[in-house]
C-alpha cells in the first residue's frame, strides 16, 4: 500500500514536471508598450514578441528595476542563418519578483559588412593611438608614461565606449585590454636609450625619442587590436532601434496556505532479550508549510529548488517497534513531525525533521523521544483569496 502511494506521488511529481506555463506580450516599438498584456507573471515563463525586418539579426531586452540603471537581466533573440521571419520571441524564466514593477529595454541590431568593421576598427586604432601619444612623452631625460594605470583605465573606458553600439552574434566578448597591455605600459626597458644621446644634439635626441615613442605606441596599439581580433572576426551586430517599456507591473502573488502529502521514513529500534531489533518502515503524513522566502536566492539560480522552509504534520499511522508496540504522540494520538525542507518543480517537497513520540496510551510528556525522519511529499498551494 506505502509502495503503490509513493508509485502513485513521484508519477504526478513527473508529469507536472514536464509540463510548462508560458504568457506572452507583444512589443508595440511605435508606443513603447507591451500592447496586449499590461502586467507579466512572477513565477512562469514570459514570451516577449515582436515584429521586425529580415535584416535584424540580432534583438537583445535588458531588465532593470523601475527607474534603476543597472540591468538585472539580459536575453536576447539571434537569428540564425535560415531563419528569414518577421518576428521575433525571446523567452524569459520565472526570475521576476511578484507584485514589483520592472523597466524593459529592447534593442534590435543590424549586421555589419567586412567595410564597416575595418572603418570601426580603424578609427578605434586612430584614437587608442591618439590616447597614447599624450600620454608617453620625453622629459629632457627620460621617456615617462604618465600613471600606466590611470592609462590603461582611460584604454579600457575608450575602447568600451566606442563599442558600446556593437555586439558580437556569437556573443563573443570584447577582453581588451587584458592585463599584458598594463605590463607592457610599466615597462621602461624599451627607453633606456641614453647611449644614444651622446653623440647627439637636441634635434638628433628630439628626433630619436620620437622615433622610440612612436615604436612603442605602434606596439601597444598592434597589442590591443589583436586582443580586440576575436570580436571583430565575429559577425558583428550594431545598434538599430531601442524601445524602452517603462513601469511594467508584475501580478500579485496569491496568499496561499502550502499542504502536502507524501511519505516518511522513519527507523525504530527496541531491545529484546538483550538484542537490538530495527524496525524500518515509510508512513503516509499530511502537513502544512511555512516557507522562509518563496523567492529565496536558491531560485533565483535555478528554479528546480526553491521556497525552503518550516513544516509540520502528523503520520497518518503510528509507529511501530518490532515488538508491535505503537508510538504516538499524546493528545494527537498520531506521531507529530516538525522539519525543514525545500521544494523542488514546484509541487514536491522534500523535508527532514524528527517525529516526537511516546508509547501509545500514556500522557506522559517527559517520556517522551525524537526519532529522525525524512520525507517526500506532494505539495499544493491552498488558495485563500487573498493577493498580498
Amino acid at each position: 500500500m506505502n509502495k503503490l502511494l509513493l508509485s502513485t506521488i513521484l508519477t504526478v511529481l513527473s508529469f507536472t514536471a514536464s509540463v510548462s506555463q508560458e504568457r506572452s506580450v507583444k512589443i508595440d516599438f511605435e508606443s513603447g508598450t507591451f500592447y496586449n498584456n499590461p502586467k507579466v507573471p512572477f513565477d512562469e515563463s514570459l514570451t516577449i514578441v515582436g515584429e521586425t525586418g529580415k535584416d535584424i539579426e540580432l534583438v537583445k531586452v535588458n531588465i532593470f528595476y523601475e527607474d534603476k540603471d543597472y540591468i538585472l537581466d539580459s536575453y536576447v533573440w539571434n537569428r540564425i542563418e535560415s531563419n528569414t521571419s518577421e518576428t521575433f520571441n525571446i523567452v524569459i524564466p520565472p526570475v521576476l519578483k511578484s507584485n514589483t514593477k520592472y523597466d524593459f529595454e529592447i534593442i534590435t541590431y543590424k549586421l555589419l559588412n567586412r567595410a564597416q568593421k575595418n572603418k570601426l576598427l580603424s578609427n578605434l586604432e586612430n584614437r587608442i593611438r591618439f590616447l597614447l601619444m599624450n600620454n608617453i612623452y620625453f622629459d629632457g631625460k627620460n621617456v615617462v608614461v604618465n600613471k600606466p594605470k590611470n592609462v590603461f583605465n582611460e584604454l579600457e573606458d575608450l575602447i568600451h565606449e566606442s563599442l558600446k553600439y556593437q555586439e558580437s552574434k556569437s556573443l563573443i566578448p570584447i577582453e581588451a585590454p587584458s592585463s599584458l597591455v598594463l605590463q607592457e605600459l610599466k615597462k621602461q626597458s624599451d627607453f633606456k636609450f641614453n647611449r644614444l644621446f651622446k653623440q647627439s644634439n637636441r634635434d638628433e635626441k628630439n628626433e630619436l625619442t620620437n622615433q622610440l615613442i612612436a615604436k612603442k605606441v605602434d606596439h601597444l596599439v598592434a597589442l590591443i587590436s589583436s586582443e580586440l581580433a576575436p570580436f571583430f572576426n565575429s559577425e558583428l551586430v550594431q545598434h538599430h532601434k531601442q524601445v524602452n517599456i517603462k513601469s511594467v507591473k508584475t501580478d500579485k502573488e496569491a496568499f496561499t496556505l502550502p499542504i502536502n502529502f507524501g511519505m516518511y521514513a522513519w527507523s525504530k529500534t527496541v531491545d529484546i532479550n538483550n538484542t537490538s531489533a530495527e524496525n524500518v518502515d515509510f508512513t503516509p503524513g499530511i502537513g502544512l508549510t511555512i516557507p522562509f522566502n518563496n523567492k529565496s536566492r536558491l531560485a533565483t539560480k535555478s528554479r528546480v529548488l526553491d521556497s525552503f522552509g518550516f513544516s509540520a504534520g502528523v503520520l497518518l499511522e503510528p509507529v511501530v517497534d518490532a515488538e508491535g508496540t505503537e508510538y504516538v504522540t499524546p493528545g494527537i494520538d498520531l506521531p507529530l513531525y516538525t522539519g525543514l525542507g525545500f521544494r523542488f518543480f514546484k509541487v514536491a517537497r522534500f523535508n527532514a525533521g524528527v517525529l516526537i513520540i511516546g508509547e501509545k496510551g500514556t500522557q506522559d510528556f517527559n517520556n517522551l523521544s525524537i526519532l529522525p525522519t525524512a520525507g517526500l511529499a506532494l505539495e499544493l498551494d491552498l488558495w485563500l483569496g487573498i493577493k498580498k
